[in-house]
């Protein structure tokens, strides 16, 4: 009897065994079979043809040449408008009762202060790398206001002189390869839909990469850049604040768009496997990657070409095609 149930007991652990080995086995074998097919049907997909333009925002300050205007004399100050406006030389600024300032030299004139004139200069704001300093919108002197002589009425703007700006920008693949090149204009727009004005680029100069960015093979990335420009415009509402707001289109680029994953970095190089008839190829290319998601290829892949999506896959999976 003993015997009958250990004979029992070991078919049956016998039996459970082969059924877990026979599954296993099965298992093995589907994914050894769904290996090679991966590897002999990957998944292709068709490069598009896509335009890429980069844009970033642009928080700068703005330098101009100026000189405060004192009066002449004790009085009451009077002026003709609060807003900032262009003078011919020999044109009235403002008056001291009665007495007339005229502009000695054609300028912009505005009857305003915001205590950085004399200071807000391009040999105190460039060198540093630091924040720029605290600065508050022009006020208005006040319309009838008793002064004595000596006193800041206003300042003038020399004209015609060019506007200038210094801003800090994130370093970004047009814009660095725009200076590698020494190209001197950027395009700016100070509205959203705005038109593109184009500003050139007096100087620049980099921070340094920024923490966890350091790339050997590209010194410029993830750098900030310190531009010091040339605006294409001057009208004499920006006297009223020494900040300046715009959006900066570093370049536009033709070439094809294709998921992140069809793109294989090694060695400093980026590379894909171009399905050619029958035959799969390595192809090297020139691009950057956009998000996240998506890779832009400016040179060695055509708009129709037909590419890996998983190429990494195909690399280093295993079974690999290479």
């Amino acid at each position: 009897m003993r015997r009958r149930k250990r004979s029992n007991f070991l078919g049956r652990l016998l039996y459970y065994f082969l059924f877990v080995a026979i599954l296993l086995g099965t298992v093995w074998f589907y994914f050894v079979w769904l290996n090679n097919y991966r590897l002999s049907h990957p998944q292709v997909i068709e490069a598009e043809a896509a335009g890429y333009i980069e844009e970033q925002p642009l928080e700068g300050i703005l330098l101009w040449d100026e000189q405060l205007i004192y009066a002449p004399q004790d009085g009451l100050y009077t002026y003709l408008s609060p807003q900032p406006r262009r003078v011919a030389k020999g044109e009235i600024l403002a008056a001291l009762d009665g007495v007339a300032v005229r502009a000695p030299y054609p300028a912009y004139f505005y009857p305003a202060l915001d205590g950085q004139e004399g200071q807000w200069v391009y040999s105190r704001l460039w060198p540093e790398f630091a924040p720029f300093p605290f600065f508050r919108p022009a006020v208005l002197l006040e319309n009838g206001i008793q002064l004595r002589k000596g006193t800041p009425i206003g300042k003038l703007i020399p004209q015609p002189q060019g506007l200038r700006c210094i801003a800090y920008l994130d370093s970004t693949p047009s814009l660095e390869r725009r200076l590698r090149m020494k190209e001197v204009v950027i395009r700016i727009k100070t509205e959203p839909d705005g038109k593109e004005r184009k500003a050139e680029i007096v100087a620049f100069k980099s921070t340094g990469p920024a923490q966890g960015t350091k790339s050997p093979q590209d010194p410029l990335r993830g750098q900030k850049i310190k531009v010091y420009l040339r605006l294409p415009f001057f009208p004499p509402s920006v006297l009223r604040s020494r900040a300046f707001s715009a959006r900066v289109v570093t370049g536009d680029q033709y070439g094809v768009m294709v998921p992140d994953s069809t793109v294989i970095t090694k060695d400093g190089k980026n590379f894909v496997f171009l399905l050619q008839g029958s035959s799969v190829v390595s192809q090297d290319v020139d691009g950057f990657p956009t998000d996240e998601k998506n890779f832009f290829i400016v040179k060695g892949v055509a708009p129709g070409n037909s590419l890996i999506l998983d190429a990494d896959y195909a690399w280093n999976g295993p079974g690999k095609m290479w």
